[in-house]
Formats: structure tokens, sequence, C-alpha cells
């Protein structure tokens, strides 16, 4: 197994204004916080809106988030979309402005034979120097990867991992398939950290990290030492906050947890919506409640 990434990577968030336009400043906001308290950034994901944004928005962000970083923590990028022709556009932009790898989903919306997404992936590869992971996200996309297409995958160049199926065992069957070869695994869920570390993975893509790093943070420094009773106590905390996360929309809940601490992160983008009165005071009553140091 690999680890080129290690610690705690956000998929960090991006920020709109109030009618719904990219907002850079209030984006760059977001990447100043967290790029002293994490290893690395996801950009234009899930938690980035990366598919509400159009190609032009993307790059916008890859450049102006990379300019904010200037190299102090890798940055890797989403880029994947139903095109074969955007993604691969994207990557290129990614690999220039810097990016340590792009990640991709299987491009999505129809139901792709293996060799469509095999040659989605073949193109990807070819078209960039830096490493290209499969995000695995069956959810989002439609259908999962399995472990037999993920070794057909590393066969043409794929070199990681990045795994929301939020099944240990799934995980573990990507390890059991690919385990011994060099390749990288990452957890794409804080909720499974304990799991995928006794597993051998050493990151996380985490999206209560987007707003709350530090306990998540934490966890992982208790995994790599090894202090199973303090990590143990460390995922139920963050399992609680992940919950938390979830009383409306993850990404609405995580600006407003960062406009919380002071930070501006301005708006999600429309059909989402900021928390309604109600759902900030409730948000507000259970942060309280856990007495975190924010």
């Amino acid at each position: 197994m690999l680890n080129r990434f290690k610690g705690v990577i956000p998929p960090m968030l991006t920020a709109f204004d109030e009618t719904g336009n990219l907002d850079i400043k209030r984006t760059k906001n977001i990447a100043k916080f967290l790029k002293d308290k994490v290893d690395a950034l996801f950009i234009c994901g899930t938690y980035g809106s990366g598919p509400l944004m159009n190609q032009e928005e993307k790059e916008r962000v890859i450049e102006e988030v990379s300019q904010e970083v200037n190299g102090k923590i890798p940055i890797i990028v989403m880029v994947g979309s139903a095109s074969t022709k955007e993604t691969v556009e994207i990557a290129k932009y990614a690999e220039k402005m810097g990016a340590a790898a792009v990640a991709s989903v299987c491009p999505y919306y129809y139901a792709h034979s293996e060799e469509n997404i095999l040659g989605f992936f073949s193109e990807l590869v070819g078209a960039v120097d830096i490493p290209v992971y499969v995000y695995n996200n069956p959810k989002t996309v439609g259908y999962p990867v399995t472990p037999k297409l993920l070794r057909k995958l590393y066969e043409i160049g794929v070199k990681g991992l990045k795994d929301s199926s939020f099944s240990s065992i799934t995980f573990y069957e990507f390890i059991r398939e690919l385990g011994k070869e060099d390749f990288d695994f990452i957890i794409g869920t804080e909720a499974l950290v304990l799991d995928a570390f006794a597993l051998g993975s050493k990151a996380v893509i985490s999206g209560v990290a987007n707003a709350l790093p530090e306990p998540v943070v934490d966890l992982t420094k208790a995994c790599q030492m090894n202090n199973l009773n303090e990590a143990a106590r460390l995922q139920t905390l963050v399992l609680e906050l992940r919950e938390l996360l979830h009383i409306s929309s993850a990404i609405s809940v995580a600006h407003a947890i960062l406009q919380i601490r002071g930070i501006d992160s301005g708006y999600p983008r429309k059909p989402f919506k900021p928390l309604s009165n109600e759902k900030m005071n409730e948000l507000k009553t259970r942060l309280s409640a856990l007495k975190l140091p924010l």
C-alpha cells in the first residue's frame, strides 16, 4: 500500500454569494482557515459543489485556492463529470496549477459499460503526469466501482482510490484486491477512520473537517499512535459531529458552523439553502452541549 496522502483532507466547500455567483474571496477565506489545520485539500468535489459549477468556475476555484494555499499543503482536485472531454480539460488545468493529484468519479448519469469506464479513465490517465485517483461514490454516480473493476483501473494506470461506499466490508475488499500493490487507499468518510486505519489506510477525506477539523485530526493522530482507547473515544465524538452535520443539508450545516466560528464562508449554491433560524438555533445548542474548543 502506497499511502501517498496521509492525515485529514477536507472536501473543501466552495463559497457563493447570496445571488448564487461564485464568491472567490469567501472561498479563499475557507482555504485560509483550513490550510494550517489539515494535511491536504480535496476541492471541487461533492461538498465543493463541483457538480453545480461549470468548467470555467471550477478552473477559477482551482487557480485561486492554489494561490491561497501556495504549496503549504497538497491539493487534490475532483475533475470528474459526465463528459470525458471536460474531465480531461479540467485535469490538465489542475496539473498546470500545481495540483498533487486529480480524482474522478466514474462518468455519471448514464449506465456505462465497463469498456466505457475504462476508456474514460485511460484518457484521463494519459492526459496528465500527476496521479489519478478513482472516486467510488455509488450513491451519486448510480453504480459502484467493484474490486475487479478497481484491478483493471490499476492496470491502466490509476494510482489510488477515494472510497465513499460507506462500508468497511467494501473498503476491505478493495484492499484485499490491491493492498499489496503500489496503490493508495483513502477512506471517504470520517465515520470509518478507525476501521480504515486498522486496515492500513493513512488518510481520510472528511466532510466534518470542513468546519470542525480539530477532532478529526486528533482521531487520526490517535490511530497513527495506536492509542486504541483514545481513538475509540474520538471516533465516537466524530460520529456525533457527523450526525450534527446532517440535521439539514451537510453543505449548509458546514457553512453555518464556519460562520459560528467567525469564518465568512458565504452561501451554498441553490438548490441548497442556508439554515433556517430554527435549524441554526438547534445547531448552536447542540454544538454548545459538546463543549468543543471552537
